[in-house]
């Protein structure tokens, strides 16, 4: 089968990463002939192991075949565009949709989603070729492991995702300003940037007061971001709407730190993967994608019992990358 992605990859973003990790998966199958986009060898950081793995698909992504399957990724607007011989979408969506979008949305022979909330608004629109497929974690990379302890005697609360009103930083901001003055042992690190800084703009991330206890980690691989995760106790997503399951939050569940999460739209998906280790954090609109901050009283309280070692991960059910690309094939071949 011949399978084309119609996006870049890279280490650096999440839709980049998805693409990365299924070539990677689709790789070690001679049956499978796929590509992608590539604009800079240098937007994938990965061992030569797999490098060496990656290779066919590298090769065939500089000339993608006419005959592939092609899966677009979209926007919220459903504003990826069609080609033949397939009609693939997928998409992870957190705006209201439009007439517009809804009418670019039927001529999708079949469109992912990356949450159930997602699918069910499609359906609630009345449209039936839907599927979920959640996004899947290099459990290779993304594991329990012994904490180095690099900082003794603090306590390093992770925040994640590409700095935007929608993924909350600044309610993590006015949550760490209250928490840092109650426990002077408090420390935060933030993995904020992404090739997209304008859309912070407007938004309050000023943390210059506690500067000394800010620790931003830059623009790292994604592949090596398990050792920032482990060495923090906690990690903090009060993300306003999320259109797949967060996939910062489910790396972090993986390698053994609690999340305090908020309970709405794709992060339900997470809550019902990975039921403790997560400490949900109620929303009034919790379904809907209307902006709505969750409850600051409610994290705190998370904050606090994470600090008094109250919060601890257990057994899980995230997905590996295997089912998703096992999921993208399937689709594929239903329309081949």
């Amino acid at each position: 089968m011949r399978i084309a992605l119609d996006w870049q990859i890279s280490s650096f973003f999440g839709w980049g990463v998805y693409g990365l990790n299924v070539a990677m998966e689709w790789a070690k199958d001679p049956s499978i002939e796929a590509s992608g986009i590539i604009r800079s060898f240098d937007d994938i950081v990965i061992d030569k192991l797999r490098k060496r793995t990656l290779l066919p698909f590298v090769q065939r992504s500089l000339a993608t075949p006419e005959d592939a399957i092609l899966i677009h990724s979209l926007g919220n607007e459903f504003d990826g565009y069609l080609t033949q011989p397939s009609n693939i979408g997928a998409i992870f969506f957190e705006q209201p949709l439009s007439p517009e979008a809804i009418e670019r949305a039927k001529r999708y022979d079949i469109i992912i989603t990356g949450s159930t909330w997602n699918e069910e608004i499609l359906r609630s629109h009345g449209l039936t070729s839907v599927r979920t497929l959640i996004q899947g974690v290099d459990r290779s990379l993304f594991h329990p492991a012994p904490r180095r302890d690099l900082y003794p005697g603090r306590f390093l609360i992770f925040s994640g995702g590409k700095a935007e009103p929608r993924k909350g930083q600044d309610i993590v901001v006015r949550a760490f300003r209250i928490f840092a003055r109650r426990h002077p042992e408090a420390m935060l690190v933030t993995a904020w940037h992404s090739p997209w800084p304008h859309l912070a703009a407007g938004m309050d991330l000023d943390l210059s007061e506690f500067a000394d206890r800010v620790i931003d980690v830059g623009q790292v691989p994604n592949g090596q971001m398990a050792p920032v995760y482990r060495e923090c106790h906690v990690g903090l997503f009060p993300n306003r709407c999320e259109g797949g399951t967060n996939l910062v939050a489910m790396e972090a569940i993986a390698c053994g730190v609690p999340a305090i999460i908020s309970q709405c739209t794709g992060h339900i998906d997470l809550i019902r993967l990975a039921p403790m280790s997560v400490w949900p954090v109620n929303c009034i609109n919790s379904y809907t994608m209307e902006p709505d901050d969750p409850n600051l009283d409610e994290i705190l309280h998370g904050l606090e019992c994470a600090f008094d070692g109250k919060l601890n991960t257990g057994l899980h059910k995230l997905p590996g990358w295997d089912h998703t690309a096992e999921g993208l094939i399937a689709v594929a071949r239903e329309i081949s």
